[in-house]
């Protein structure tokens, strides 16, 4: 329940990398040195490089040879979305297309395998125009649905509108139409799943942080929030910095309408939120941006 490392990895932090690897291999060690499992090609691939003495086996190879397991056809004919890491791990490739045809699906291959989809180098964030152009071509590299088995393709394609399936919703039978969680569900649900499978798995609990500005409500717009998921402003982030400007005064009042606008200074970035208060810890948000640039204050 940690990381593989690879943000540090693609940050270029050898020492954080390095301290990070050490400590799985250290628990590793001490449970045994047993085969670990994976569903993500991310992680597999930062073990295959940093950690090959760590016997590696893809999920997905042992569902597919899994009786109990009966996936539910969620297209006639689909293509196989390789995730570009899960290039040459010819296991978890192959697990993947013996999943669909247990399913049912009739397969087609892509002409070019293991393309990036967009996401990568946080391209999204860097250069949109570019992650638009690149998105549009891997999803018309097909006309056929895509079965994927990276959550960030997932998402890419679900954004874009592209016909997809991951291999795990089709392998229990889930709706592959789900929507696309936002930044905020994806903690929460992250949080969720640390909780119940440390509870199963080990017998304690875990409890995720508490903070004061948990309790507000936000009213947000819809094309708010699709902006707010573009510029990757969870609502946390909003909450926090609403809390602060409210508790500290620290904040610029609108005499015309009564609005307030407050900036957060977090790390590297700055946040700037519009909101009124419509209710007890309830505000309604109209605006939300940051941008990685920190202004300084005289005397401080």
């Amino acid at each position: 329940m940690d990381c593989c490392g690879a943000p540090a990895y693609w940050a270029g932090d050898e020492e954080r990398l390095r301290r990070n690897l050490g400590k799985i291999e250290a628990i590793w060690d001490g449970m045994g040195k047993p085969t670990l499992i994976f569903a993500c090609a991310t992680c597999e691939s930062i073990f295959q490089k940093f950690l090959p003495g760590i016997d590696r086996i893809s999920l997905y190879e042992l569902m597919a040879e899994a009786e109990e397991i009966r996936p539910v056809r969620p297209f006639v004919s689909a293509a196989v979305f390789d995730p570009c890491a899960a290039r040459d791990d010819h296991g978890m490739e192959l697990g993947v297309r013996k999943l669909a045809i247990k399913a049912g699906v009739a397969l087609q291959e892509l002409v070019e395998q293991n393309r990036c989809c967009g996401y990568g180098g946080h391209m999204r964030i860097a250069n949109p125009s570019l992650y638009d152009e690149i998105v549009k071509n891997r999803a018309d590299a097909s006309k056929e649905p895509y079965i994927v088995y990276c959550v960030n393709c997932r998402e890419v394609f679900a954004l874009q509108g592209k016909q997809c399936c991951h291999a795990l919703d089709m392998a229990f039978g889930l709706d592959p139409d789900a929507p696309v969680p936002s930044l905020q569900e994806k903690r929460d649900n992250s949080l969720k799943v640390k909780r119940e499978l440390m509870k199963v798995l080990t017998g304690t609990a875990f409890v995720p942080a508490v903070h004061e500005w948990d309790e507000l409500t936000l009213i947000v717009g819809g094309e708010l929030q699709k902006s707010m998921e573009r510029k990757f402003i969870s609502a946390s982030d909003v909450k926090e910095a609403v809390w602060k400007a409210e508790n500290t005064g620290d904040k610029f009042i609108s005499e015309s309408d009564g609005t307030s606008l407050c900036s957060m200074v977090k790390s590297v970035l700055t946040y700037w939120v519009k909101y009124r208060e419509t209710g007890p810890k309830t505000f309604e948000i109209l605006s939300a941006y940051c941008h990685r640039m920190r202004f300084g204050r005289e005397g401080q």
